[in-house]
């Protein structure tokens, strides 16, 4: 009994080795690029969602503060080639300093892919 199930590890351990794992093999990894763009006196986050990311919903999340809870802001659609563009919104005042953040959800063939977070705030540079 237990040689059998030892050939049956084994020949498992050889088809998994020589690829034939299954029909698609690999996904390529998901990626999640973004830049902050200013337009006519709007401000921006434009990016793009590769691979396969036709018709995929990029949702943004907002923090008013450092200690406050992430909440939903936005959800946009990419367009055919995985395109993407949200405008933001800056505080009025000095003090505060939003956080911005972006998030392709996950799917049977990608995980959860991410973007960085960005600071907005009316000085001359933020502070986080």
């Amino acid at each position: 009994m237990a040689t059998w199930q030892a050939m049956t590890v084994l020949g498992l351990a050889m088809l998994l080795s020589m690829g034939l794992s299954g029909p698609t093999g690999a996904a390529e990894p998901q990626t999640f690029t973004e830049q902050a763009r200013r337009v006519d006196g709007s401000n921006y986050l434009v990016g793009r969602v590769t691979p396969d990311a036709s018709e995929r919903l990029v949702r943004y999340q907002r923090r008013l503060c450092a200690t406050c809870a992430w909440k939903p802001y936005e959800t946009v659609r990419t367009d055919a080639d995985g395109r993407f563009r949200i405008r933001i919104a800056f505080p009025r005042t000095v003090k505060p300093t939003w956080r911005y953040r972006g998030y392709v959800a996950g799917t049977a063939t990608h995980d959860r892919t991410e973007g960085r977070v960005w600071l907005a705030c009316a000085r001359e540079t933020c502070r986080p």
